[in-house]
């Protein structure tokens, strides 16, 4: 669904969490492969590990959600039509796997291509931090608690300008090139660690709750 921002949910309603941790997870390049504007649903391939870190979120009762910037219906690559068969076969091959996210949210706009692009896109689209928020706000999950895992410096960004307590820099999708922008984000009160892939990413928040 699309709200009157123009953001889109995958559902309203997700599950409330209570005030539990989440675990946010950028789309392309890390949940799915990474293909450049991704329109169809035949070339969505799980990325390795993807159903093992969402089942080991909902072994502690953590919120699951993806969160993704999609420039290419900004730009009129993808439709929104596309958008969502690629969603339902993302979701079909998670629930073949034995799991599901709770939400995720996508965010159309791009500076050079979104008519009177400005502050009130710009929040939404990462590295600002609204998506996560919106996500939060919806699941009531604790952010100063929760964790991101992306392979571009923005999705870390994003996870730093929403208050999460760290980020996890995998090494997939644009992942290796963006490694050292994604890690000069650490500091004193945001961490940042790097994983070669999900699998790996698993063990180091086994390490970090």
């Amino acid at each position: 669904m699309l709200t009157d921002q123009g953001i889109w949910l995958s559902t309203e309603t997700p599950p409330r969490r209570e005030g539990r941790p989440g675990l946010f997870l950028d789309r392309d390049g890390v949940l799915i492969r990474e293909v450049n504007y991704l329109k169809s649903k035949e070339d969505v391939a799980l990325e390795a590990g993807a159903a093992g870190i969402i089942r080991w979120a909902r072994a502690r009762d953590f919120g699951v959600a993806a969160i993704t910037n999609q420039s290419g219906i900004a730009r009129g690559i993808v439709s929104w039509a596309d958008f969502e068969a690629v969603e339902a076969e993302i979701a079909r091959q998670l629930a073949a796997a034995g799991v599901a996210l709770d939400l995720v949210v996508a965010c159309p706009f791009h500076p050079d291509f979104t008519p009177g692009y400005g502050a009130a896109e710009d929040v939404w689209r990462k590295p600002g931090p609204r998506m996560i928020e919106e996500a939060a706000l919806r699941m009531d999950l604790d952010l100063a608690a929760s964790w991101l895992i992306g392979d571009k410096a923005s999705d870390i960004e994003a996870a730093k300008r929403a208050g999460l307590k760290g980020a996890v820099t995998v090494a997939t999708g644009y992942g290796a090139q963006e490694r050292e922008a994604a890690m000069a984000l650490r500091d004193n009160t945001f961490e940042v660690i790097a994983a070669d892939r999900l699998t790996d990413a698993q063990a180091v928040l086994n390490e970090a709750f």
